[in-house]
């Protein structure tokens, strides 16, 4: 019988939790009830949890920590900024080639990742292990996320599930998840708790209180930081380490020294610092000292040896992180001020998470609410694991829910964490307008009537933002309702929002007059969607500017139209990343074409089209000389005014680009291979579309390897082939 299990995906550590006639937490395959949360590289293959924690020493550049703060991240936020300039974090964090607005990338073995690929090799592990522990094959999952999680980093968890091969049957919020393990041994029948879950783990701190009877739980508020957690503690602890040891060797800055080691040895310090760290930490919880020692590795101005010996109270250790815990305690009130409760009204604070073991959390707790309302979880660091694993066999093995199915979950009440906003365009101004409250209950539904801002308006955007960190918001996701008649203008639109138990938006449009006309608007959620769709919009805006004719507006508007015509008919489900891929580059290519025709240069436009997108698309695989010489010259091109040098540099790049023709190739054989699946074919002979669209697709990737063999001729042979194929379709595209 397959089974279903319950994920808390963390920062630092991930924890499988399984329940039949009892719960109990699964063991991974070196007999870990905790599985680092990191993957590392080892003779080039990708290794997950303590092995790949272990290469830290080795090789922490290949060494992936704390991915889940980047989960559906952007390289513009302040705190992912700080991760890069950290040196607490050694691996690369760069913005994705050819990703979404400023979308984030690791780097691992020289290769770009998304955080979602580096959480998919997390779960695969878990996955692998639990099945070898239960001795059947894993399918569906519960996973936990913080609960102020946006529904972009929700559904950046869902994507790194379906790349490990789990349907995911509920994202569920990790206190909820607590509290659910919290009341199955605490709570009598018919016994009325308010709790609130007080979570502080390796990387993110989460709040949520729950009003809990008879196996019911309504969540009415949630809070908290996802940049806070034991990571933070650790870097403060080190910094304390560092600052004893430069007063002990009267050194400015332990730093430099470490810079100036070999790149083995200045690993192993590294590592080994991070090491004692963390254990100096956990010590400190049930000691008063602990010791940090590192032997014959850093070597002082003059080449002396200066051997770390160093000993750290407790009481440094308090004051140091006092702060990130009155951080924690701000947050409390915070929240309550939200939800209109008085402490008075919360039966019980829990704590989970590994931070809310150090003592000083308690103790500051305790002196702020009191100590009978303190509770500290018989497993804080497991309590949410079985939570999940609670509610994966509660919704049944076979269960696979879709979005916006809620009928298995009724038994757990939840509210929104965040406010939402949608893009309104008045008077020649941008503003936003709130459509849905934080912590109000869900489902949520909500009716809005805007009006069209021109006659004959062909598409009305649909842009809706949450607030995030720093008070700021943030885009989560964009569509487009096509209107297919011609209005007047500002004619009514009805817009209705549907915000479901999983926190993730439907969206309906119609107008007021005819509601015949109401379309699902389908949703870019953050991945190749969400790319595609924004490209549209960007390109709408640029055509305004751009254009010199309203033959030329026109004529962008109604292929853009035919494409969200499209996009909305097939439904979200049933459009392959592929098909968003050639959604995106079709589109592109007609602003190119038309603006080309408008201006008159369409050699210029196109060539610089054309290396733009082969740096994108196979960036990693040019020569870094080439790619740099590519990118100066695209750079000299838009910023000349001298037509002549114009016409010179685009011959050079024309012939950069040229030394890359098999690439630009195999793309277009990619791009035409998803065109003819997709769009209506004639009935050729006995052609087979789906074989030959199969075998362009090998061609594609063979052409690849055969450039990356530096074999041009036979990479040639492969492009023959498939233009051959191609041509068979060429009515039809």
């Amino acid at each position: 019988m397959k089974k279903s299990i319950g994920i808390d995906l963390g920062t630092t550590n991930s924890v499988i939790a399984f329940k039949d006639t009892s719960i109990r937490i699964v063991r991974n395959k070196d007999n870990e009830e905790l599985t680092r949360s990191c993957v590392g590289l080892l003779n080039d293959e990708i290794v997950v949890g303590s092995i790949a924690y272990r290469l830290i020493e080795r090789d922490p550049i290949n060494t992936i920590l704390s991915v889940k703060r980047l989960m559906g991240g952007a390289i513009k936020d302040k705190m992912v900024q700080d991760m890069i300039k950290s040196k607490y974090y050694s691996f690369g964090i760069t913005e994705l080639k050819g990703g979404t607005d400023d979308a984030v990338a690791v780097v691992l073995g020289g290769k770009q990742y998304t955080p979602e690929q580096i959480s998919a090799e997390i779960l695969k592990k878990l996955k692998a292990d639990a099945e070898e522990k239960l001795g059947d094959q894993v399918t569906h999952a519960v996973i936990t996320v913080p609960a102020y999680f946006t529904e972009k980093q929700k559904n950046a968890t869902r994507r790194a599930a379906e790349m490990a091969g789990l349907k995911v049957k509920k994202i569920l919020a990790e206190p909820t998840a607590a509290a659910i393990a919290y009341g199955i041994d605490n709570l009598k029948p018919g016994e009325p708790k308010t709790v609130l879950i007080y979570d502080f783990g390796g990387g993110t701190f989460d709040l949520s209180i729950l009003n809990i009877a008879d196996g019911q739980y309504m969540e009415a508020g949630t809070g908290g930081d996802r940049w806070l957690g034991g990571d933070d503690l650790d870097r403060k602890l080190q910094e304390i380490i560092e600052a004893k040891v430069c007063s002990l060797y009267n050194i400015n800055k332990l730093q430099p020294l470490v810079d100036k080691l070999t790149v083995r040895n200045k690993y192993r310090f590294e590592g080994q610092m991070r090491f004692q760290t963390e254990m100096a930490k956990i010590s400190l919880s049930s000691t008063n000292k602990a010791r940090i020692l590192i032997d014959n590795l850093l070597e002082d101005e003059n080449g002396d040896i200066i051997d770390i010996d160093v000993t750290i109270t407790r009481e440094e250790f308090e004051n140091s992180i006092k702060p990130f815990i009155q951080r924690t305690i701000d947050l409390i009130e915070q929240l309550l001020k939200e939800v209109g409760y008085d402490m008075s009204m919360i039966d019980s604070i829990l704590l989970v998470g590994g931070s809310s073991c150090i003592p000083l959390v308690k103790k500051m707790l305790s002196d702020k609410y009191g100590n009978n309302k303190i509770k500290v979880s018989e497993k804080p660091m497991l309590s949410i694991a079985e939570g999940a694993g609670v509610l994966a066999h509660r919704l049944g093995d076979e269960y696979e829910p879709v979005i916006g199915d809620e009928s298995a979950i009724e038994d757990i009440s939840y509210s929104t964490n965040h406010n939402y906003f949608i893009e309104i365009h008045d008077n020649g101004e941008i503003r936003k307008e709130l459509i849905i409250e934080k912590q109000s209950t869900l489902p949520a539904d909500k009716t809005k009537i805007f009006k069209t801002l021109t006659a004959n308006q062909k598409i009305a955007k649909v842009a809706i933002y949450a607030d995030v960190e720093d008070g700021k918001d943030e885009l989560q996701f964009l569509g487009y309702y096509p209107i297919e008649e011609n209005l007047p203008l500002a004619t009514e639109l009805v817009f209705e929002f549907h915000l479901d138990l999983n926190e993730s938006f439907k969206i309906y449009v119609y107008p007021r007059t005819d509601k015949t006309k109401k379309k699902e608007i389908i949703l870019g959620r953050g991945g190749a969607d969400h790319k595609a769709l924004k490209t549209i919009d960007e390109l709408v805006e640029k055509a305004v500017k751009e254009f010199k004719t309203v033959q030329g507006e026109d004529d962008l508007i109604q292929f853009i139209t035919n494409k969200i015509s499209e996009i909305n008919n097939v439904g979200s489900q049933n459009i392959n990343e592929n098909k968003w891929h050639e959604i995106y580059y079709t589109t592109t290519e007609k602003f190119e074409e038309i603006k080309a025709n408008e201006v008159g240069s369409s050699d210029l436009d196109r060539e610089l089209y054309r290396a733009k997108r082969l740096l994108v698309e196979f960036g990693e695989l040019i020569n870094p000389f080439d790619r740099n010489s590519i990118i100066q010259l695209i750079n000299s091109i838009e910023s000349s005014d001298d037509l002549n040098e114009k016409d010179e540099l685009i011959k050079k790049l024309e012939e950069k680009t040229d030394e890359y023709g098999l690439l630009n190739a195999a793309l277009q054989i990619e791009v035409l291979a998803n065109r003819i699946l997709e769009v209506p074919t004639p009935n050729i002979g006995n052609t087979n579309k789906q074989a030959d669209v199969n075998r362009l697709l090998q061609l594609f990737s063979d052409s690849k390897t055969k450039f990356l063999m530096k074999q041009t001729q036979e990479g040639k042979i492969l492009v023959d082939e498939a233009y051959g194929i191609i041509h068979k379709y060429k009515d039809s595209l």
